[in-house]
């Protein structure tokens, strides 16, 4: 199923474009920063397996990592040093799950990422085969959240 995907997003959610540029947000970066993205970048490789290539959610489940996201929180790193400025409100994300992002701390919108994350890992082991559950909606929801964290990272 191909999600709907708001025009400010689509050029990020094109084949490989996201994932290239984590990577060159990756290379700019120091410490921990570079960590987290490491981190998104990966987790984001085993989305798009899942929602672009047919990989069964349990083959890659206890791949997607949340330890850097974890580390950090513990140590109190502050998220919104990602970009200081709120996510900006565009219109074509009126109407769509993303929509009330706009004026959020970019802080809110990494912990949503990984909250979603941590909870796919909890749940999908034990309830992975019960109807009810649609886990590619979910995972393409984690998908956009990444999206959206790139665009408002890049300021575009």
């Amino acid at each position: 199923m191909e999600p709907s995907i708001p025009a400010a997003l689509r050029s990020l959610a094109s084949a490989g474009s996201a994932l290239g540029e984590l990577a060159a947000w990756r290379r700019r970066a120091q410490g921990d920063t570079r960590a987290l993205v490491g981190e998104l970048r990966d987790n984001l490789l085993y989305l798009d397996m899942v929602a672009e290539e047919g990989v069964p959610l349990g083959d890659v489940i206890d791949k997607l990592s949340v330890g850097e996201y974890r580390r950090l929180s513990r140590e109190g790193f502050n998220f919104d040093s990602l970009k200081r400025a709120r996510i900006a409100a565009d219109p074509s994300l009126e109407g769509t799950e993303l929509a009330p992002w706009a004026g959020k701390r970019t802080g809110e919108l990494v912990e949503s990422i990984f909250d979603k994350l941590i909870e796919l890992k909890i749940r999908y082991p034990h309830v992975g085969t019960r109807s009810g559950y649609r886990w590619n909606v979910r995972v393409n929801n984690i998908r956009k959240r990444i999206w959206l964290l790139l665009k408002h990272v890049r300021g575009g």
